[in-house]
């Protein structure tokens, strides 16, 4: 393991983990919103990926873990072209190297934004606990009358949740969340995608990954007793073996598709 810097088209430095060896295959792991590189998920993926022949390359977006920028860098486009980097910065050194992708919640909104611009046919997107209703949730945290009035005040506003570091919403990051609508947005065909979710998940509601999963031919599996973090009893693993059969190109009709 070791970190490194990746040059964003932006000016600033991408703070990113590198379990990846150079081997074919490479995961790049994009972390859900408020998150970091260094999460618990990524760091079982650090330690089941490599053991099937996948290297493991993780990232933090703008305003998250290490990420020298602050809120004015929290913006969609960044996020997707910071992902579009950290490839390239794959591709250059292995440009044989067969690109996948393991996201989280928000990382999977971004990462499917991405290959809506990017359509990578052959390649695979893993996506956990997707919130691919990201807009709609943002909009959820504007009912709480505190964060419109700190919006108004001092021109952003922190959710109330538990993040790694400090969260600042400002107007320009939800005028792009309302711009950036998966349902208008993604294509079928983009790339293979496999989905796993919670069915008690309250963050990102099971309903609408089971919308996108019928609409664009993603494949789905919904662990039942399962909330957003999917860490309850067993869980975690049945993830992890469902990331490798997947990523792997096997196993896959262990899969519900929806």
């Amino acid at each position: 393991m070791q970190q490194e810097w990746v040059v964003s088209r932006h000016g600033y430095r991408i703070a990113c983990r590198n379990n990846w060896d150079g081997q074919n295959q490479v995961a790049i792991v994009c972390h859900g919103f408020g998150s970091s590189k260094n999460s618990p998920m990524v760091q079982a993926l650090d330690q089941t990926l490599p053991a099937h022949g996948i290297g493991v390359y993780s990232f933090d977006f703008p305003a998250h873990g290490e990420s020298p920028v602050g809120e004015e860098g929290l913006r969609v486009p960044f996020c997707i072209d910071d992902l579009a980097e950290v490839e390239a910065h794959l591709l250059a050194r292995n440009p044989q190297a067969e690109i996948s992708y393991f996201a989280s919640s928000f990382g999977a909104y971004i990462t499917l934004l991405y290959l809506a611009q990017h359509p990578h046919r052959q390649r695979k997107a893993f996506l956990r606990s997707a919130a691919v209703t990201m807009p709609a949730l943002a909009a959820g945290w504007l009912l709480n009358q505190r964060a419109q009035e700190d919006l108004a005040r001092q021109g952003y506003f922190v959710p109330q949740y538990d993040y790694v570091r400090e969260m600042r919403i400002t107007p320009a990051f939800l005028d792009d969340l309302a711009e950036y609508n998966l349902f208008t947005r993604y294509r079928q065909g983009s790339a293979q995608v496999a989905m796993v979710h919670g069915g008690q998940d309250q963050v990102a509601p099971v309903k609408a990954a089971q919308r996108f999963a019928t609409r664009f031919g993603a494949q789905l599996t919904i662990l039942p007793q399962g909330e957003h973090n999917l860490m309850g009893p067993g869980e975690l693993e049945q993830v992890l073996s469902l990331a490798v059969a997947f990523l792997q190109g096997r196993g896959t009709e262990n899969l519900e598709k929806m």
